[in-house]
């Protein structure tokens, strides 16, 4: 049971300016660029050049404060303070006494309350949070640990997105706060503490299934326990009652004639609504409900592509091959726990789109839950990558004990999903082994990747693949340096036109990445570019949205703009002026080769194997790849795909 903190939070900090000490009024779950903005403290981030002033901010502390009346307990139950989401280095008091510390933004966090620290009402909870910047600072970061941007390199210890640091998906916007839900949660004396239920075995005949449990009981002994497990789906019942000897347990079960669980486009989406009860002397102590599907998912691949370009990367559902149309998610909005609402509308255009799988990106955050629900109602696959993008992270063991402990928490909240179809070990990591001076070892070098991630997978989730990174580079093909080798590849090339045969000739059986720019509409740009930038495709404005951050004019996002214009020109002749005119030109062009990328991989249907293009939406008003700007108006390359 939880009891949610509903009481005005408030937010302090000191000014950048003058060091003057303030106090706002803070919405959580948010984040502080949120409530500055609505506090009329900083102007919109998103609006022109806006974001690039906001770097004073990163150099802040900030102080999150509420009170709560403490709710009454039973015999023998006990609270615990639960933040689902803290940007990202803070401290927690309740009523001035430290009760528990965070350094990661991406999974929650859940800190003991003692008694004795309680008062019956007005108990006061203050989150203290460093500014990521300065606990940045405090970090070594050794030449064998690098961020491809330089941008991102305070990144490398942090866990947090990214992308905050700037990117060519989002702008500079590192700010902080209790980005998620926080609440008060009352913990039971005997409780399930994790399920695990897994398909093994699924035909429209009979299916078997796999439960694991573990429980707490704070009785002196364990005599009197059982379970009690049911499933139910369109009228279809089962139940099981089952002894309980010890703390963790499981047991094998067919389910006769189930309904399957397919993804869009292969069948029904089939859920089973799930309920474990824990019975002590015949009374319900506790239960858990949650949704399941029944169907088995694979990812069968080989290592290389041989000498004659033949190998394989292609997923089986329910024993069935499934020609995979999908495209990567990026976060929602780039200030995270702000315009929440965005995700359910988000992954409406993927249904719409005719998706069947979702590649979340590396660069960002695990979704809610309300995310992947989505994914298993509609039948949409989802391939996870880790919180790992275009870097080589840390290998220090401090290191790779946070992100074992990160893992531990994303894969038990995550594996229950029926969407779910893989685990990656991160965003493009690999390919950074094939350039100076990384390129004399291989990269199963990385620890992260090759031992602590897959290790996690094994433990809690053994009935799901693993794939190491994407693009995935083993090291038989680091071993000839020629990334065309791998069979799932990232197919980016030099853009600067899609005709070129380096798509055409490309022999890569499965494209995790592949895409085109296309101009913002016009009355979307209106709304981010201030009138009298409107024309200047190259003045800070624009360049701001490239997304080019500290309004450096010639940095290496800048060219993103440039690339757009050599696009249009390249494919017509000549660049458009007028504005309205360049915005058709460029979007007929990103039409055009969004088609064709897709058409090249439908007619060589199993040769190649699936695409997930680059992508739907932006997260902020920005020109880009996607097919929908920011604000949901729609490219012509939707309607194209």
């Amino acid at each position: 049971m939880t009891e949610s903190l509903t009481r005005p939070w408030t937010l302090s900090f000191r000014d950048p300016a003058d060091g003057a000490p303030q106090t706002l009024p803070a919405q959580v779950p948010g984040n502080v660029l949120g409530d500055l903005f609505r506090a009329g403290r900083i102007p919109d981030p998103f609006w022109g050049s806006n974001s690039v002033a906001l770097r004073p901010y990163e150099f802040v502390d900030w102080e999150y404060r509420t009170t709560f009346a403490a709710p009454a307990l039973q015999p023998r139950e006990r609270l615990q303070a639960v933040f689902e989401g803290i940007d990202t280095v803070a401290d927690v008091f309740l009523n001035g006494t430290c009760i528990g510390h965070a350094e990661n933004m991406v999974i929650a966090h859940r800190f003991d309350i003692d008694a004795g620290l309680l008062k019956t009402d007005d108990n006061e909870l203050v989150v203290k949070i460093r500014s990521s910047a300065n606990a940045a600072r405090e970090y070594r970061v050794p030449p064998g640990s690098v961020a491809t941007c330089d941008y991102n390199t305070e990144g490398l210890f942090l866990r947090r997105p990214m992308h905050t640091y700037g990117w060519d998906i989002a702008p500079r916007l590192v700010g902080a706060g209790l980005w998620r839900p926080a609440y008060i949660e009352i913990v039971k004396p005997e409780r399930w503490t994790d399920l695990y239920l897994t398909t093994t075995h699924a035909t429209p005949k009979s299916s078997r299934l796999l439960l694991r449990w573990n429980f707490a009981s704070d009785r002196p002994t364990l005599i009197g326990y059982e379970g009690r497990l049911t499933l139910e789906c369109r009228g279809h019942r089962f139940e099981r009652r089952f002894p309980i000897y010890f703390t963790s347990g499981g047991f094998s079960f067919e389910l006769p004639k189930a309904h399957l669980w397919h993804p869009l486009g292969s069948g029904e989406q089939n859920l089973y609504n799930v309920q474990l009860e824990l019975i002590h002397e015949g009374q319900v102590v506790d239960a858990r409900t949650w949704r399941t599907g029944v169907r088995t998912i694979e990812l069968r691949r080989t290592e290389i592509l041989d000498a004659e370009r033949k190998g394989e990367f292609v997923f089986i559902v329910n024993g069935r091959k499934v020609f995979i149309k999908g495209s990567n998610w990026v976060p929602s909005n780039a200030i995270h726990g702000e315009a929440p609402e965005r995700v359910r509308q988000n992954l409406k255009l993927f249904v719409d789109l005719g998706c069947n799988m979702v590649r979340c990106w590396g660069g960002s955050v695990y979704e809610d839950a309300e995310f992947y629900d989505f994914c298993d109602e509609h039948g949409l696959l989802v391939w996870q990558d880790f919180m790992f993008a275009c870097e080589v992270p840390p290998q220090d063991e401090a290191f790779l004990a946070c992100i074992r402990q990160e893992a531990e928490a994303v894969v038990c909240r995550l594996r229950n999903h029926p969407a779910l179809a893989i685990w990656s070990g991160d965003n493009e990591c690999d390919e950074i082994f094939f350039y100076p001076p990384f390129r004399r070892h291989p990269p199963s070098t990385n620890r992260v990747t090759r031992e602590v991630l897959p290790q996690v997978v094994f433990r809690f989730d053994p009935n799901r693949d693993y794939l190491p990174s994407s693009p995935y580079m083993s090291d038989a093909v680091h071993r000839l340096l020629d990334r065309t080798r791998a069979p799932e590849q990232h197919l980016w090339g030099f853009r600067d036109s899609w005709k070129d045969r380096f798509y055409k000739e490309n022999q890569a059986i499965f494209a995790s990445e592949i895409g085109y720019h296309g101009m913002t509409n016009v009355e979307s740009i209106r709304r981010f570019i201030p009138e009298a930038e409107l024309n200047d495709r190259h003045g800070p404005a624009w360049t701001c949205h490239a997304s080019q951050p500290f309004g450096v004019l010639n940095g290496p996002y800048a060219s993103r703009n440039v690339l757009m214009e050599n696009q249009a020109r390249n494919f017509w002749g000549y660049l458009a002026d007028d504005l309205d005119a360049f915005m058709k030109c460029s979007q007929i062009v990103q039409a055009e080769a969004m088609k064709y990328f897709i058409e090249i991989f439908r007619a060589r249907k199993w040769d190649k194997t699936g695409l997930i293009w680059w992508n739907v939406i932006d997260c902020w008003p920005q020109f880009s790849d996607a097919v929908v700007d920011y604000y949901y108006v729609r490219k012509l390359a939707y309607y194209y795909i």
